[in-house]
């Protein structure tokens, strides 16, 4: 039985950090762009979208370089395949490289062996391309199936949940998977959408200072943790990517920041904040690194 557990505590980050930062992007293109009722494909929105892999992904890693911080990119399968330089380099560059499935599916339309084939092929993909294998997942939307086929693929860490601020345990027949949550405020809200021009980069920065602002507030009282959730083809824009360097600048300028990718997180929680919670953490059994 799949069930979840909650530090009863008082969450700590490496060195004292009164907040830990992720930035994750998720990394697509044109996969998620499905043919028109006519069999045709809208050109306008592919190409908005391939805008990501061939242009801006280049853009955000200079400014993630610039600015000194590790990220995480939640990779789809058919980018590695079609993108191989660009995921090399991000690993190269030391950011964290995790799943986000092969062609964008929808998690909750697939039985459970196609979305178990999803991600044996993202995996495998990712791993021949960068020879490394993900530890992290974040699908689009999540099935009832997806916690529990993830532990079956070894995975550490999972980014699907808005249901609390601090990460959390999942665990189902003695193997556990980190939940690090999400929260609504992703770029893909914040601009409305990727194919028109709403969504002022101004009023982005407004509610991305306004979610850490508050988080930094509370973690006067208790240490808490500032999840990001960006896309390329969105946030890589011109003038949007300009936004990025602002809210990074500011949360640096706030202090007590940790900046970490999803795994170094999840690790953290497994061996650092969970494991010395004898009373809500079961024995841990993850995958290894």
């Amino acid at each position: 039985m799949l069930k979840d557990y909650h530090h009863s505590g008082r969450f700590l980050w490496p060195n004292g950090s009164r907040i830990a930062v992720t930035l994750t992007f998720d990394f697509q293109g044109g996969e998620d762009v499905r043919p028109l009722d006519d069999g045709t494909r809208d050109h306008e929105e592919y190409t908005q979208c391939e805008y990501g892999p061939h242009t801006a992904i280049w853009r955000l890693l200079r400014i993630l370089e610039e600015e000194r911080v590790k990220a995480t990119f939640l990779t789809c399968g058919a980018i590695a395949e079609r993108f191989p330089e660009a995921v090399k380099t991000i690993v190269a560059k030391g950011h964290e490289i995790a799943g986000h499935g092969y062609h964008h599916e929808v998690a909750r339309k697939l039985a459970r062996d196609q979305e178990w084939e999803v991600m044996k092929k993202t995996v495998e993909m990712i791993r021949t391309r960068t020879a490394q294998r993900p530890f992290g997942w974040r699908s689009c939307t999540q099935s009832p199936n997806s916690i529990e086929l993830l532990m079956e693929h070894g995975f550490l860490w999972n980014s699907n949940s808005f249901s609390h601020d601090l990460p959390f345990l999942w665990e189902s027949g003695g193997r556990v998977l980190v939940e690090l949550p999400r929260q609504p405020f992703g770029d893909g809200r914040t601009y409305q959408h990727r194919n028109n021009d709403a969504g002022n980069p101004s009023d982005t920065l407004v509610i991305w200072k306004g979610m850490f602002d508050e988080f930094h507030e509370e973690s006067k009282l208790t240490p808490t943790y500032c999840p990001f959730q960006f896309h390329p083809y969105i946030s890589g824009r011109p003038g949007r990517a300009k936004t990025l360097r602002a809210i990074i600048a500011h949360m640096k300028q706030a202090g007590g920041v940790w900046f970490a990718t999803g795994g170094e997180v999840a690790r953290w929680c497994v061996e650092e904040v969970f494991k010395a919670d004898c009373v809500t953490a079961p024995p841990l059994r993850v995958a290894a690194s």
